[in-house]
């Protein structure tokens, strides 16, 4: 049976997690769930990139600019007009954004599939199950 692993971040969220990081067999993998056309809904199975050691430090000090926006909106210090980013961070997020949506594309095909159960709180976990092509 699978254990389950740390998720790192979880960038898109619609009743649940859609995209991000977490680990798969404790290595850091992109993950994405598409959407399934013919059901109108999210499909069960996850996509998932192993990251190369430079793509994930870039992913996670992208992550770190969102948390200190997260931080700051909760006690009032900047407001919904900056998200995701402070104005002193905007800059580097532009240049991390650009960076990381070249490098964090996933090939259906030459993917790891498979399904997820996520244990959300502090922190989150995962549990993967890998599909079998």
């Amino acid at each position: 049976m699978a254990e389950h692993e740390t998720v790192y971040t979880i960038t898109d969220w619609y009743d649940g997690a859609r995209r991000g990081i977490a680990d798969l067999y404790g290595k850091p993998h992109y993950y994405e769930n598409p959407w399934n056309e013919s059901e109108q809904d999210w499909s069960e199975i996850y996509f998932l990139k192993l990251l190369d050691d430079e793509t994930f430090a870039l992913a996670m000090e992208d992550w770190e600019i969102w948390l200190r926006w997260e931080r700051a909106f909760k006690d009032g210090k900047t407001t919904q007009e900056t998200h995701p980013a402070l104005p002193e961070d905007k800059q580097r997020h532009e240049q991390l954004k650009k960076t990381l949506a070249e490098r964090l594309v996933i090939s259906p095909e030459k993917c790891v599939k498979a399904t997820a159960e996520f244990v959300y709180g502090e922190p989150t976990k995962v549990k993967w199950q890998k599909i079998e092509d």
